[in-house]
């Protein structure tokens, strides 16, 4: 019996050991958001470039390599038109961008203005096509294109703005950016009130990743007294991507903030749009004038 005592109060203790619990845990709530899919592409995107670091010859290496100036794209014939800074492939910088008249929203710690500003574009290896061309062909070519702004601080750059005032931008406020089907941004404009509500269908891919269909942005609000409401963007299937609100501000100066949003619907690409509510055809509450369309691939 002693023996039989002293394994019972044994088998009791192991029971307060972790682990030995048996209750069943709260089961977790499957993360259906796109604030996964962000940290997913964030992750993604920090693995690719520490993959290209040891890719990219140093600046003594590249002055053996030739500026690839075939093949450069016509300037779009879309009356507005927008510019981000970074490194791009050759096609997708327009030849001649850098002779135009730009405006640049630019981000002063809170506050934005409008105002000219100027750019720079010039020749930048492409890690993607110019490694890719010289284990192909052993060319040494360089494609890229560099888009660099004179001034710190600039979020777009815009030329084709008809009638703009350098000024500094009325802005709007909203709570988040980043929004699943059913959910809604709430901007709040000089005592009024936008909406933009996300719909369409998710599905999950595999354990941390959501595929949309039919996902889009339907934006609300009151024009000239009027209640209107639109669908501001829609794609059949999203993996991987999210649409984001980057910026809401009255850049054309009519009382309705415009918008800056990305619309990617692939994960290896971006598409930056601009959208105006001075430009809106009868009935509209905005319209797509520009957009800016990169990819990593």
């Amino acid at each position: 019996m002693p023996n039989l005592r002293l394994l019972c109060l044994f088998l009791l203790l192991l029971c307060y050991l972790p682990g030995c619990n048996t209750a069943p845990d709260t089961p977790e709530q499957p993360v259906t958001d796109h604030e996964l899919l962000t940290e997913t592409m964030d992750s993604a995107a920090e693995e690719k470039e520490a993959a290209t670091e040891n890719i990219i010859p140093d600046s003594v290496a590249l002055q053996s390599y030739a500026v690839d100036t075939t093949g450069l794209t016509p300037e779009p014939a879309a009356k507005i038109k927008i510019l981000l800074e970074g490194v791009f492939h050759k096609e997708e910088i327009w030849q001649g961008a850098e002779k135009k008249q730009w405006l640049g929203l630019f981000d002063m710690q809170g506050s934005y203005e409008l105002r000219p500003t100027t750019l720079d574009v010039k020749p930048a290896f492409d890690p993607v096509a110019d490694a890719r061309t010289a284990a192909a062909t052993g060319q040494k070519v360089i494609s890229g294109r560099e888009v660099t702004g004179h001034e710190p601080n600039v979020m777009l750059f815009i030329t084709g703005l008809p009638g703009y005032k350098a000024a500094t931008i009325d802005t709007a406020a909203f709570a988040k950016n980043i929004i699943r089907p059913g959910e809604e941004i709430v901007l709040s404009f000089k005592n009024r009130q936008y909406h933009i509500q996300a719909f369409g269908d998710s599905m999950q891919v595999d354990s941390s990743a959501y595929a949309y269909s039919n996902y889009g942005w339907k934006v609300s609000g009151t024009r000239k007294g009027k209640r209107l409401e639109q669908v501001l963007a829609q794609d059949e299937q999203l993996a991987g991507s999210v649409y984001v609100l980057h910026w809401a501000g009255d850049i054309d100066r009519d009382g309705i903030p415009d918008l800056i949003a990305e619309l990617s619907a692939q994960p290896n690409r971006s598409r930056t749009a601009l959208f105006l509510s001075s430009e809106a055809d009868r009935g509209k509450l905005y319209k797509k004038v520009a957009a800016f369309e990169s990819s990593a691939r």
